[in-house]
């Protein structure tokens, strides 16, 4: 935890990534078919690379829901656009988010269409 953010940070292991496949393979199997299993997803292309295995998560997900919003906050230090639908001229940003970059990441990393949901604020 820091002064700002009194949570602790997450604790992430080389594992996770295959394990979090393994988990929704055992609910899958104790599910059946019948019922919607689904997932909130990260935005963040580096973090989709670092914790999922995204063609065989999308085998046991009904759907998935990726991240949509929250590409920026008062983590930045300049202020910037939240939940851009394409990265804005003059972005001061470091990193580009936007929604397109977050569904493309997931498209070129196995995540099919028809089960891409893109989870917008409102």
């Amino acid at each position: 935890s820091s002064a700002g953010n009194p949570t602790p940070p997450n604790v992430i292991r080389p594992e996770d990534k295959q394990n979090f496949t393994k988990l929704l393979a055992e609910y899958r199997r104790q599910m059946g078919w019948n019922r919607d299993l689904t997932a909130f997803l990260p935005a963040d292309p580096v973090q989709v690379d670092r914790g999922f295995e995204v063609a065989k998560v999308f085998t046991y997900l009904t759907f998935g829901t990726l991240q949509g919003y929250d590409y920026h906050g008062a983590w930045d230090a300049p202020a910037n656009q939240q939940s851009a639908l394409r990265v804005p001229k003059g972005d001061p940003a470091e990193f580009e988010f936007s929604s397109e970059v977050t569904v493309n990441a997931w498209l070129r990393r196995g995540a099919p269409r028809s089960k891409a949901v893109l989870g917008v604020p409102f």
